[in-house]
């Protein structure tokens, strides 16, 4: 089935990468007949899918709450699914997420129950920051003409090189959905279809993704589809999607402090924390290049872990890239194509981006690790997309990221993003890295990575926010 390009927001099949500003705007609607107009008005400057702009960019996404304000009606409202009408912050879904201790949604900056209530966000992309500087202040301008508040600006960027604040080169494994390619069969590797990451197309269950719709008689304008297998609904999922949102700050002098005081020289600290990671700083992988870096290999992505490296002696079970993409090997199948096909239903998109100014301008972990600690905030602005927030984000965030027993460890979280501690039932602040004879095992690993903020979204299609704006 082809893609409808123009009625999907951009964000869906780009990260906006030639766009280099950046700012995620948080808002708080305070009239249901104000926001409308001010959904209506903001609706022709969205940018599509089919478009790819090589100025600036707006896309939108809605709270639970925030598209309840807009007065969906209810028969729409109960058909969002249970963790994105939850919401985050609820008390299931902090323990399926690892929310507790020093990522306690009572110590986030936004996003927890005794903050203001979020609506919206607004995604505002713009060439560079000067011209970013502007488009924001248009955006504000526009806001305050409904009554609609700002309740937060987070602004985000590019690091050189494509790094995190760690030093290592992120975002180099991304599922490609096979819709948008030529001819999927001749590319390296699986390919996705689109429904895992996009409503209304079949995902790797071949069926259409769980989406919310509403009885065809709310449709007055007749702008939504009919739902494929539901003709008497309307599909307001359609081209749309979930959208997690996390606030994830990097203690960078804690990392790289704690790895020198576990290592004899610069150079065994970097390798630790290559295996904590999974790779090199340059990107390459420790399963293909497991001594040293290969810069030929620094974007390289066409590794399994079955055949390879089953047992992690070149790279740990542990490690963040195996634990967030096992590949082809989870210990619990019996076979590669079992496990392959398990691993590839828990994948997602990854859209976010830094925050704040790197500790140097290159990264180089030799230079972090000498330099003194300052009162700067950094971090990642983690943005996933998802079609089932259960089955997807939350299952490789509980089973995969936290779980201390994930892959048969013991007391192991995920080194980099996991909740490292200690209580008189778990332990999860420990790294193991396999090796001949004997195993090396790191111990009380403090949290390099907080949360300090998160909700989730749903980033609906052009015809959905239409249906938004102008429901009576």
């Amino acid at each position: 089935m082809a893609l409808e390009l123009n009625d999907m927001q951009g964000l869906l099949i780009r990260g906006f990468g030639n766009l280099q500003g950046a700012q995620y705007v948080l808002l708080n609607f305070s009239d249901a007949v104000q926001a409308k107009g001010y959904l209506k008005e903001l609706f022709p400057l969205i940018t599509p899918a089919n478009e790819k702009p090589t100025d600036h960019a707006l896309q939108v996404a809605f709270t639970y709450e925030g598209i309840s304000f807009l007065q969906m009606p209810v028969e729409g409202l109960e058909s969002f699914s249970r963790e994105f009408r939850e919401g985050m912050t609820d008390t299931h879904r902090q323990f399926v997420l690892g929310d507790s201790g020093d990522n306690d949604p009572k110590n986030w900056e936004w996003g927890s129950p005794d903050k203001d209530v979020i609506h919206m966000l607004l995604m505002v992309f713009s060439e560079n920051n000067e011209t970013l500087v502007e488009k924001l202040k248009t955006e504000k301008d526009r806001a305050d003409k409904y009554g609609v508040n700002v309740l937060h600006s987070l602004p985000s960027g590019f690091l050189q090189n494509h790094k995190e604040h760690f030093g290592f080169r992120d975002d180099i494994s991304r599922p490609i959905i096979e819709e948008l390619v030529d001819n999927p069969e001749k590319i390296t590797g699986i390919t996705f279809p689109a429904g895992e990451f996009i409503m209304g197309y079949k995902n790797l269950y071949d069926e259409f993704s769980p989406a919310p719709k509403l009885p065809k008689e709310y449709d007055k304008n007749d702008l939504l589809p009919l739902c494929p297998e539901e003709p008497g609904l309307k599909d307001f999922g359609k081209n749309g999607t979930y959208l997690i949102f996390r606030q994830l700050e990097q203690d960078v002098f804690t990392f790289w402090e704690f790895l020198k005081n576990q290592s004899k020289s610069e150079e065994e600290a970097i390798k630790i924390a290559s295996k904590m990671v999974g790779r090199w700083p340059d990107g390459s992988p420790l399963t293909l290049c497991p001594v040293k870096n290969d810069p030929e290999l620094s974007i390289s992505n066409n590794f399994g872990f079955w055949e390879e490296d089953k047992a992690g002696l070149k790279c740990p079970i542990g490690s963040h890239i195996r634990r967030t993409n096992p590949r082809d090997h989870l210990v619990t199948e019996k076979t590669k194509k079992d496990s392959a096909e398990m691993a590839s239903k828990h994948r997602m998109i990854r859209k976010g981006r830094p925050y704040g100014n790197p500790v140097t301008d290159d990264l180089n972990p030799v230079d972090l690790m000498s330099l003194s600690k300052d009162d700067e905030k950094r971090g990642l602005h983690f943005i996933c997309l998802v079609t089932d927030i259960r089955r997807q984000f939350e299952f490789v965030q509980n089973n995969w990221v936290n779980f201390h027993k994930f892959g048969g460890l013991d007391h192991d979280a995920d080194p980099i993003i996991g909740n490292h501690f200690q209580n008189s039932e778990v332990i999860t602040d420990e790294f193991s890295i396999p090796d001949y004879p004997v195993k090396r095992k790191i111990k009380n690993l403090p949290n390099f990575t907080i949360t300090k903020g998160g909700s989730y979204f749903f980033i609906p299609g052009l015809k959905a926010i239409q249906f938004l704006a102008n429901h009576e």
